[in-house]
């Protein structure tokens, strides 16, 4: 469901960096929870992401923003990073990888 939209910047890079933000909630990274929705980067070294949170009342969800921020301006080549929570679609289970939820089930 995520779509990515890429100009100069690695698709691997930006995901490789988005799987180390971990909800802390769950124990289980953004990505693999289907948090990500879509990533645009421009030739310019600018990344925009539309992500959402698992509850629109999250009491995190600052901390996962800010932690997004952060791990993305690590980039090589990343100028500037703009992190949009959206909550349309709103999230739910049915998001999360197959494997993502087996640890969740193990838990």
């Amino acid at each position: 469901m995520m779509e990515f939209i890429m100009k100069t910047i690695n698709e691997n890079d930006i995901l490789k960096e988005l799987k180390g933000v971990i909800d802390p909630e769950l124990g289980v990274d953004i990505v693999d929870l289907g948090l990500v929705y879509k990533i645009n980067s421009d030739e310019d070294g600018n990344i925009v992401l539309d992500m959402t949170l698992t509850a629109k009342a999250c009491p995190i969800g600052n901390v996962i923003k800010y932690e997004v921020e952060e791990v993305l301006k690590n980039i090589s080549g990343v100028k500037g990073v703009t992190v949009n929570i959206v909550f349309e679609p709103a999230w739910n289970r049915s998001m999360i990888k197959t494997d993502a939820l087996k640890r969740l089930k193990s838990h």
